[in-house]
């Protein structure tokens, strides 16, 4: 946490004052999740692991807009999709929205499809979600997935053949947990939700790689387990936390700050910020894990191994949609 309080914005960087990423797995599928996270009620009861002694409340944070991630405090609002962390005693969700994410349409007033608590509405959208959840279930039944041709183990394993010999790890251990090699490095993308990891380093386990970075991927909670993978993302959690000490000594000390700019300069910074740092052309469009920045395209993201802000090692990417 900066020195200045307030909730910490997850992509670390004064540039990202407002947040315009769409997509933790990358594929259409999470308009159905955006759709149903509309419905405070349906906000709220994604809170029902949430740590008991954090300071602000799930029905605070469901009223400002926010469902939870699932680990440590981290929320995500439905509506501009800004992601916050490692809350303090006297934050308020809908101050830290609003400071954090100005041009947020729920904190704008406009209209944006929230349904409160207690609306006539509100039972409508929890239909819809159900609904949505049970496409979603009757998804991974049927196979569909972003790579539906490789949704064999078989297949996963054939991509394989040009697989760097030295990797510390084996090709049928990331088949069998959904991964397939992209021909890059050690690149490899799960067949079902898209996301990707690199850089495997000795004593990795595809397993809890897949559970840490992309818990909420259907093929993943199918094989092993609604439970395995809250014990990977608690594990990982309380390890980070431990690791890195209190908030105030990470790399998220830089968080984002009120901008006073008129209309005319936020449009131009919002472009330039939205352009690769690499090749200074295309859109940015790739999250690098674990740092979580979001500066390059997906053509430049494949051949960088560091972070170019934060020199941090890739450990893996996923794609982010602009809105």
């Amino acid at each position: 946490m900066a020195s200045g309080g307030g909730a910490e914005a997850h992509l670390d960087s004064p540039l990202w004052k407002e947040s315009r990423m769409r997509g933790d797995r990358g594929h259409e599928r999470e308009s159905s999740t955006r759709v149903g996270m509309r419905s405070e009620e349906e906000r709220l009861q994604t809170f029902q692991n949430w740590p008991t002694d954090a300071p602000v409340s799930p029905a605070e944070l469901a009223r400002a807009g926010f469902h939870y991630l699932g680990y440590g405090d981290t929320v995500q609002c439905f509506c501009c999709d800004g992601i916050l962390r490692h809350w303090v005693h006297g934050d308020t969700p809908r101050g830290e929205h609003e400071r954090h994410f100005p041009a947020c349409g729920l904190m704008m007033g406009r209209e944006v499809g929230n349904v409160p608590l207690g609306s006539p509405d509100s039972v409508d959208g929890q239909l819809l979600s159900q609904l949505q959840r049970l496409t979603v279930d009757e998804q991974v039944l049927s196979g569909q997935a972003v790579y539906p041709e490789m949704e064999s183990q078989d297949s996963r394993l054939s991509s394989y053949q040009n697989w760097p010999p030295g990797a510390p790890v084996q090709p049928d251990a990331l088949a069998r947990a959904g991964f397939f090699y992209t021909g890059h490095g050690d690149n490899v993308k799960c067949f079902f939700c898209d996301g990707g990891l690199r850089n495997w380093e000795p004593g990795d386990d595809p397993w809890q790689e897949h559970a840490k970075w992309f818990p909420q991927c259907e093929y993943l909670l199918q094989s092993r387990g609604r439970e395995y993978v809250s014990n990977v993302q608690q594990s990982y959690f309380n390890m980070n936390e431990s690791v890195g000490g209190s908030p105030s000594s990470t790399a998220g000390n830089i968080t984002s700050v009120r901008s006073d700019l008129s209309p005319e300069e936020q449009l131009r910074q919002l472009q330039e910020e939205r352009t690769c740092k690499v090749c200074m052309d295309k859109l940015v469009s790739m999250v690098f894990i674990p740092c979580g920045h979001l500066v390059v395209c997906t053509d430049c993201a494949a051949s960088l191994r560091h972070c170019p802000i934060c020199r941090a090692v890739i450990r893996g990417s996923v794609r982010a949609f602009m809105s």
